[in-house]
C-alpha cells in the first residue's frame, strides 16, 4: 500500500474523546459548508460513534460542548462562536475539534477568559499549534495536535468501498472558484436564481475553466511531468463546491487517474483513495492552511500526493 507517514488509527483527538465519552456531548456541526466540510463531519461522527459518546440535542442537557473541526477559526469573527458558548454555558468544558487556527492578530485570549472552564483546542497542523502557543493562553486552555478529521475515515468501510470501485477514467482539475480571479465575475451572474438551468449550468462550467486559468502554468507543468495520464480526458470541475451533489463529488475523485487541485479535501479524499494527487498552493490567505495540512498528514517518501507551490514545486 502506498501511504505517507501513516497517522495512528487512534489519533490524539480520538483518544481524548474516548477518555470523556462518559460525558453527554452537544455537537455544534458547523455553519453549513461544502463537500469537504461534509467529509470533516463524517470523520467527527465516526469518532463519536466508535467511542460511544452520548450525544444530546442541546447544550442545556450537555456535560460538554464539542465544536466541529475544519477551517472555521482561521477568521477572527468566528471566534464569536466560542465566546457565545462560553458566555451562555460557562460551566461546561468546550472542545474544539482539529482546526486551522490563526490567532496571532486577534484578541483570542480575551475570548478564552470569558470562562475558566476547560477549553480544549485541537490544531490540525503544526503551524496552527504554533499560532495558539504564541497567543499565551490561560492555563485552563489545553493545546493538542491531531490530524484533520477526514483522515479518521481512512480505515472505515466508506473509504474501503470507494477504493474498491476506483478507476482511472479522467484527469480531474478542480480549482477553487468561489470568488477568486476571473471566476468571481461569472459567479455574480450565476448567483441569480432566475437564470434558466441550461444557462446556469453552462456559466458554472465556464467558472471552472476560468478558475483553472489562474493556475494554467502549474497545471501544464504537472501534466508535462505526468506522461502516463496525458491521454485521459480532462474534467474541469470544482467538485467541492456547494452546488455539486455529494455523490458527484465522490465519483469525480474516485474515477480520476490524477487529481490537480487547490482544494484541501479534494486532495485528502484522493490521498485516502491512493490516487496521484498534486495539491497546488497559491499565495494568499489559504496558503498556510493548505501547506500545513499537507506537511502534517500527506507528505512523506511513499506518498502519491505532492505539493506544488506556484513558482516552485515539491
Amino acid at each position: 500500500m502506498n501511504t505517507c507517514r501513516r497517522q495512528s488509527s487512534r489519533s490524539p483527538f480520538f483518544r481524548y474523546m474516548e477518555s470523556v465519552k462518559h460525558r453527554r456531548t452537544y455537537l455544534w456541526e458547523g455553519a453549513g459548508g461544502n463537500n469537504g466540510d461534509r467529509l470533516i463531519l463524517m470523520g467527527t461522527q465516526h469518532i463519536l460513534k466508535t467511542t460511544g459518546c452520548e450525544l444530546v440535542d442541546s447544550p442545556d442537557s450537555a456535560d460538554q460542548i464539542l465544536m466541529n473541526g475544519g477551517g472555521w477559526f482561521m477568521f477572527a469573527h468566528l471566534f464569536k462562536l466560542i465566546a457565545q458558548f462560553r458566555e451562555e454555558y460557562g460551566s461546561l468544558p468546550t472542545i474544539i475539534a482539529p482546526q486551522t487556527f490563526r490567532v496571532d492578530d486577534t484578541d483570542f485570549r480575551r475570548v478564552c477568559e470569558i470562562s475558566q472552564s476547560p477549553l480544549i483546542l485541537f490544531a490540525r497542523d503544526t503551524l496552527s499549534a504554533d499560532s495558539l502557543r504564541r497567543a499565551n493562553l490561560p492555563g485552563y486552555c489545553q493545546i493538542f495536535l491531531s490530524q484533520d478529521l477526514a483522515f479518521e475515515l481512512r480505515d472505515g468501510e466508506f473509504i474501503k468501498n470507494l477504493r474498491g470501485e476506483s478507476s482511472d477514467k479522467h484527469i480531474l482539475i478542480a480549482m477553487r472558484k468561489d470568488g477568486v480571479g476571473a471566476a468571481k465575475y461569472v459567479a455574480k451572474v450565476t448567483a441569480r436564481s432566475w437564470l434558466p438551468h441550461p444557462i446556469h449550468r453552462a456559466l458554472s462550467r465556464t467558472k471552472d475553466r476560468l478558475a483553472a486559468l489562474s493556475s494554467n502554468c502549474a497545471i501544464r507543468h504537472v501534466l508535462q511531468q505526468e506522461k502516463s495520464y496525458r491521454k485521459l480526458p480532462r474534467v474541469y470541475r470544482d467538485v467541492s463546491s456547494t452546488s455539486i451533489a455529494f455523490d458527484r463529488f465522490l465519483s469525480a475523485i474516485r474515477d480520476a487517474g490524477i487529481i490537480i487541485t487547490d482544494r484541501t479535501h479534494i486532495a485528502i479524499l484522493g490521498h485516502l483513495l491512493e490516487k496521484r494527487v498534486v495539491l497546488i498552493c497559491k499565495e494568499g490567505a489559504l496558503a498556510d492552511k493548505i501547506k500545513g495540512v499537507y506537511d502534517f498528514s500527506m507528505s512523506g517518501p511513499n506518498s502519491r500526493t505532492s505539493l506544488y507551490v506556484e513558482g516552485n514545486s515539491k
